[in-house]
């Protein structure tokens, strides 16, 4: 099982109780399918940066759950259809601790790797 970060935008003009109607689907989808869910959390009304279907704000709303990796198409295949939905995005999440940064090698310079071009040559 993976762990992947699934964040949907719904319609605005939905109320509450359908907002909790269309996130207890999605669940249900992730864990019938033998899915785990780890969080969800309600971002609640943000501004767009430019109009999506005719609106100029979304109910934000965003998922965390573990899965095998054919659930997520047919999540996304779902929330394509479903008219309540401006938008959605599902990422494999990088998990709830950074990972450790490489060290970084220092670039050596060589003795002749830039050519000096301030001398002519006749």
């Amino acid at each position: 099982m993976k762990l992947y970060e699934l964040t949907v935008i719904f319609n605005p003009t939905l109320d509450d109780n359908t907002v909790q109607q269309e996130i207890d689907k999605i669940e249900k989808q992730i864990t019938g399918s033998g899915g785990a869910i780890d969080k969800i959390d309600r971002w609640g009304m943000r501004r767009f940066t430019y109009r999506i279907g005719g609106h100029n704000q979304g109910n934000y709303i965003f998922f965390l759950f573990k899965s095998n990796p054919g659930v997520t198409a047919d999540i996304e295949r779902s929330l394509r259809l479903n008219e309540n939905v401006l938008r959605y995005l599902t990422i494999l999440s990088p998990g709830l601790t950074p990972a450790a940064a490489k060290p970084i090698k220092p670039i050596e310079e060589e003795e002749g790797q830039f050519e000096d071009f301030t001398t002519q040559q006749d």
